[in-house]
Formats: structure tokens, sequence, C-alpha cells
């Protein structure tokens, strides 16, 4: 059994409804997947983007959940997700109506120990430009932003970086005094 964390983000309305409305719907499809054995839900955020705060704010909320579905195949169905519930990309880290991202598998890093600090170190303009083509988990901005630490530490408190060691609290109390300002609880 696999034990995940994944964090769903939007700031664009869809079909479904503004941001929060998509995301609870996107959020009870994932949970009722026949594959996922139990599911915890996080608190609800919001927050402004990191590209640019005039971008409408984001909602964010994470699930642990565990399964028996192996990280690539657990990123074709949230990949499947996002793209029923509206996802476009065109550029990177453009504003979106679902964003799925797998925070974690467990203390796995892949696809290895040389690829992921390649793109742990990878400069800001790099970051806004590059896209891997394959799955590195941990995911290697996790440290750096809020909107992934908070639900984190609320779903999965003792969870250890298994290349930074360090649990969700330490890292998110790393962070600049305006990161953690800029994310706020918010109802479901």
């Amino acid at each position: 059994m696999n034990n995940y964390v994944v964090v769903f983000g939007s700031n664009l309305p869809s079909k479904f409804g503004n941001s929060a409305k998509t995301l609870k719907k996107c959020v009870d499809e994932l949970r009722s997947y026949s594959s996922i054995q139990s599911s915890m839900e996080s608190n609800w955020y919001i927050s402004s983007s990191i590209v640019d705060e005039r971008e409408p704010k984001y909602v964010n909320v994470g699930i642990r959940l565990n399964t028996n579905l192996k990280p690539r195949d657990l990123l074709d169905y949230t990949s499947g997700l996002e793209n029923k519930y509206g996802r476009k990309r065109e550029r990177r880290w453009e504003p979106r109506t679902c964003d799925i991202d797998i925070l974690l598998c467990d203390q796995l890093i892949l696809p290895s120990k040389a690829h992921f600090e390649k793109w742990l170190k990878l400069d800001f303009s790099d970051q806004i430009s590059l896209s891997p083509n394959e799955l590195i988990l941990p995911h290697p901005r996790l440290q750096e932003r809020t909107f992934f630490l908070k639900p984190l530490d609320d779903l999965q408190p003792d969870w250890i970086h298994p290349f930074l060691g360090m649990k969700a609290k330490e890292m998110l109390d790393s962070l600049p005094l305006n990161e953690l300002e800029n994310i706020k609880k918010t109802k479901r």
C-alpha cells in the first residue's frame, strides 16, 4: 500500500462552478475512485499566485490517500481528472481551473536522487521555462510553497522529507513571513 499526499489548486471557474465548487467535485471524485482505499482531507486554503499577485487567488486543498496504485498510474489518473475539470496547458504556471500535484509517495525519491537534486536546485527563471517530462517525487518545490506545506502539515505532520530531512512544519517555519501571511484558511 502506498501513502500519497496530493494538493489540488484552482483560480479560475469551470463549467462545474467557481474554483471551490470545481475542486470540491474533483476531490469527491478522487476520493470515490475504486483504487483509493482511504483518504483524509486537509483544511482548505486561499493564497495569491506565486507568479503574479494580480491573478485571481488560488483555492487549495490537500488529500492524503492510500492506494496500491504506482506513482505513474496515480499521475495518469490525476491528469485525466485535471482534463475533465477544464485544465488547459498553454504556458507554465498559468491560471487554471484544476491543478493536481502529487507531493509525495512515502519516502520515495523518483526518478533518482541525482535527477531530483537537479530539479531541486533549478534557478527560478529555469523553473518558469522548463517542465519535467517525468514524475519527480517528492515535488521539487514542496519546501518553498505554503500552499503545499500547509495541507501537508495538516495531513502528515510527522512525514520527513527523504532528501532534506525536515518535517513539513520545519519547512513551513523556514519560509519568509510574507509567504506565511499570504495564505489563509477558507471554508470548503
